[in-house]
């Protein structure tokens, strides 16, 4: 089967680390291009990149067959030059400058041992990612809009995100085209909605792809709302606005049925993030309720891979 997966690092990463577990699969990983923040954003303005870096060596290292190497690549330097930056996007950054993306991409898959697995920005062009608010206003940049809610003067009910989209329109690369026009799942994935997940299908060609090719679509729920994207969100909110943007409805909704507690609903409560609320949603059929979350020792909530994996396993051989 092929599998297309789209999203940005994190959730993404975690949806991949559970694919790779499943037999008679091919995953290509189509990541978002529009990162300014962080380490990516820093070689992007030092190196004129665009914003495609932290991402897609993210869930490269997400796919990699060797935990020590990933565990490697994902390395962050705490001191001296190279703080803040990660092995992974210093590697391929070299890799890049020196023989051209393509070639970049080809040797990091070796490297990592991915096989026929393949991780691609959506594009290369660079451009920006925009977000208008309730309020009329535009706001321009993506480390702008995840952080939006740092503004002393934001308010939710005031400043939600209305709508996203690119300066300049561009266009998908043909590798991201040609992915989804072989597709026969497409998963979403979980992260930020607005800065991770929706900006892969924002250019040119990729709607227009997945509603001609019409892949059985998979939509993963967050565990979490954010602060400053999805405030007050419901499920129901999250399954709109995804099937919007990609034009496709979903034939399986995965979300998750643990119930939070104790001082992980604290952690996320001090930064006015709460768990997913599901209500009146249940009743559709589409939803499939599963025990997916996980607790890092840090206290961080995310989506476990082996239960991903054989949620996602179930679901395909139901077809």
């Amino acid at each position: 089967m092929n599998i297309v997966t789209i999203g940005g690092g994190g959730g993404h990463a975690q949806v991949l680390k559970g694919l790779k577990r499943l037999p008679g699969v091919k995953i290509t990983a189509i990541c978002p291009s529009t990162d300014s923040g962080g380490s990516t954003g820093l070689l992007k303005r030092d190196y004129n990149i665009p914003g495609y870096l932290g991402d897609l060596t993210k869930c490269i290292a997400a796919l990699c067959l060797d935990e020590h190497l990933a565990k490697a690549l994902l390395h962050r330097f705490n001191t001296g030059n190279l703080s803040g930056h990660s092995v992974k996007n210093v590697l391929f950054l070299g890799l890049e400058q020196t023989n051209g993306i393509q070639v970049a991409l080809d040797m990091m898959y070796q490297i990592c041992g991915l096989g026929s697995h393949r991780v691609i920005p959506v594009t290369v062009e660079p451009m920006e990612l925009c977000a208008l608010l309730k309020i009329g206003n535009y706001i321009h940049g993506e480390t702008q809009i995840d952080t939006i809610a740092q503004n002393p003067l934001w308010h939710p009910d005031y400043h939600a995100i209305q709508s996203i989209y690119l300066n300049p329109k561009i266009s998908a690369s043909e590798t991201a085209i040609d992915a989804i026009k072989k597709a026969d799942w497409l998963i979403v994935s979980p992260g930020d909605l607005y800065s991770s997940i929706l900006p892969v299908v924002l250019p040119e060609g990729m709607k227009e792809a997945i509603s001609s090719k019409k892949p059985k679509v998979v939509i993963i729920l967050n565990i979490m709302t954010k602060k400053g994207e999805t405030d007050k969100y419901r499920a129901m909110d999250f399954i709109t606005r995804i099937e919007q943007y990609i034009g496709l409805p979903a034939r399986v909704i995965l979300c998750n049925s643990t119930e939070l507690g104790g001082e992980a609903l604290i952690k996320y409560a001090l930064e006015q993030k709460v768990q997913l609320v599901m209500s009146d949603e249940i009743s559709d059929p589409r939803i499939r309720l599963a025990p997916l979350a996980t607790l890092t020792e840090e206290g961080c909530v995310y989506h476990d891979p082996e239960k991903v994996s054989a949620e996602l396993n179930s679901i395909f051989k139901a077809g």
